[in-house]
């Protein structure tokens, strides 16, 4: 793999868990609860090999607390997240759509090919 095709991955890949993020930390939290803000950093960092500034996971995790989607309780100075029901059942919503969001990538790639061709 040359360095811009590298580059291009590192990109793509970053842009991908950007907008997923949202569904990551749900996902993360079903399987990983009670996780702090640090952590969910930490488990993105490991997991895809980005590193998102605090101000994004910390507000992105205050948001999901507002729409009730996961329930934050402070613990020795820390703040835990829990999965709330709202949440689970959101996120088995949207893992009911996976064979959709599949066929759109698929299509978007698709399409690239063919007006590469």
């Amino acid at each position: 793999m040359s360095a811009l095709e590298s580059k291009t991955a590192y990109i793509f890949n970053r842009r991908v868990v950007q907008n997923f993020l949202d569904i990551i930390i749900l996902k993360h939290l079903k399987s990983n609860s009670p996780t702090s803000g640090y952590d969910v950093i930490k488990f993105l960092h490991k997991r895809f090999h980005m590193l998102p500034s605090p101000g994004t996971v910390y507000s992105l995790l205050y948001s999901l607390e507002r729409q009730n989607l996961i329930e934050g309780t402070d613990n020795r100075g820390k703040r835990l997240y829990t999965l709330t029901c709202d949440g689970e059942r959101l996120l088995n919503q949207i893992c009911g759509t996976k064979n959709h969001i599949q066929a759109i990538i698929t299509s978007i790639f698709s399409e690239a090919q063919k007006q590469v061709l």
